[in-house]
């Protein structure tokens, strides 16, 4: 959904001239009689960008519209194609792939070459047209960028793409990072095949941030939970480098925010207290002036929890703010408690009540989406989750399952959110599917490369395409 190109007619000379373009067909069909008289075609060039940059504050998709107005605002307002990885502001940040289901993973030849987004608080969906898919994978999403793996002969570079300019950033193959691994010597007289089969535990349950320095130097951080150990690579580098320090014990997957990445874990000696750590942009190295240096994660926050912790802990950015949520078990039973770190940071333990229209939905890389405007089918003030159901008994003779419950912030009760029943003769989920569905697998990347819609009786055995890399998954 590029822009349409600039055009070049004859500029207006003299100071303060600008270009007039009233007599565009556009222009006048868009302007009510008594706003014909108004300048709105021909405003500075200045002022048209001024414009553009509240526009794109707002969504990437109205600057887009803003600059095919007409020909002097198409001129006068920066064209996305060129700046989208390198300049913040172009970072689609609300935008996430739509996982399809019924196999059509992105890249599939039913496609067409073809990849819909939809908009996470407006509900607006696109369709692009990305035949990079083709011999690629996706590990994650940032800000709405892609980060991809080659998969094209067991290949194993890196690429982050905006997928509305087209822009790419080359990043170093990943095959760097098996040397810097604590037990290299396990990988010298290794094969190819056992090589790449490594690499499959590598990619498990990535999750990546994205910064831009002010020279405009993109740098990707990794996080590879196998060996908590976090990898940094600049665009235009010939290897990765891994941290020389260790993560601490993740509850969650880390979660990029306004430039920086958060870690939440705990202590075995403090089972029901939860540490919230920030890892800072990596900064240049004073002695090595080519090299980026990488700090340790600061802890810049604790949480008790009262109750009986279970498993769920999440970070998820809802809003323009970073919340933490956690289920506990009491009397009255599981339910979920949220908190704003912010608060946390200050000291003041007080859960949140009320998220608004927000709706969370929680799993390996949580989202939220703006309810009732954007989707009118999912209610706000709650969260989508994995949940021992307490609603419906389970046959006689068999155990209570996890299934995917909506948590209601204002009653504090539960109820079902999808059907995720399967037949004996089906191998995945049946459909049709509601829009929960879709928007609920967002929070499981491993099923978008496979085409699947989430069900906790399908695990997919890696974020793999079907039939590709196969000699490798048969090992």
């Amino acid at each position: 959904m590029s822009p349409p190109p600039p055009l070049s007619p004859k500029r207006a000379s003299g100071p303060g001239a600008t270009t007039p373009c009233c007599r565009s067909v556009k222009c006048r069909r868009l302007l009510s009689p008594r706003e014909e008289a108004r300048p709105w075609a021909s405003l500075p060039e200045d002022l048209v960008q001024l414009i553009g940059w509240r526009v794109l504050a707002a969504d990437l998709l109205d600057y887009v519209r803003l600059r095919a107005v007409c020909a002097h605002w198409n001129r006068s307002a920066i064209r996305p194609r060129g700046h989208g990885l390198v300049d913040p502001r172009f970072h689609p940040r609300r935008w996430m792939l739509l996982p399809e289901g019924h196999g059509l993973y992105p890249g599939h030849p039913h496609l067409g070459g073809y990849v819909r987004f939809f908009n996470l608080s407006t509900g607006a969906f696109v369709r692009c047209h990305l035949p990079l898919f083709h011999d690629h994978i996706i590990l994650d999403s940032i800000d709405g960028l892609l980060l991809l793996l080659l998969h094209r002969d067991h290949g194993t570079g890196i690429r982050l793409l905006h997928p509305f300019t087209g822009d790419i950033a080359e990043l170093p193959t990943l095959m760097s990072l098996l040397p810097q691994i604590e037990f290299q010597p396990r990988y010298l007289n290794m094969s190819e095949d056992q090589k790449l089969c490594r690499l499959r535990i590598f990619l498990r349950g990535v999750s990546a941030a994205v910064t831009i320095s002010d020279a405009r130097t993109i740098t990707v951080m990794v996080v590879l939970p196998t060996e908590s150990r976090l990898a940094l690579a600049t665009a235009g580098d010939e290897r990765w480098t891994l941290s020389a320090w260790k993560l601490p014990m993740l509850l969650a997957p880390a979660v990029f925010f306004q430039g920086k990445m958060y870690t939440v874990s705990r202590r075995l000696s403090e089972k029901n207290v939860v540490f919230i750590h920030q890892i800072d942009p990596p900064q240049l190295n004073f002695e090595d002036p080519q090299s980026l240096s990488l700090h340790p994660p600061t802890m810049i926050a604790k949480c008790l929890l009262v109750g009986t912790m279970g498993t769920l802990i999440h970070l998820v950015e809802c809003g323009l703010e970073l919340m933490l949520v956690g289920r506990l078990s009491d009397a009255s039973g599981p339910h979920l408690v949220v908190y704003r770190i912010a608060d946390l940071v200050c000291g003041r333990i007080a859960p949140v009540k009320d998220i608004g229209d927000h709706a969370l939905f929680l799993g390996n890389r949580s989202v939220s989406v703006l309810a009732n405007k954007g989707f009118p089918s999912v209610l706000g003030n709650s969260i989508t989750c994995r949940h021992i159901s307490m609603i419906q008994k389970p046959p006689v003779g068999s155990r209570r399952r996890k299934r995917v419950e909506q948590y209601h912030l204002h009653t504090g009760t539960w109820s079902p959110a999808i059907e995720e029943d399967i037949l004996p003769c089906q191998d995945s989920l049946a459909s049709p599917y509601s829009l929960v569905h879709h928007i609920y697998t967002c929070s499981y990347r491993n099923y978008w490369n496979m085409g699947l819609i989430f069900s906790g009786a399908i695990a997919p055995d890696w974020s793999v395409k079907p039939n590709l890399w196969t000699r490798v998954i048969s090992m």
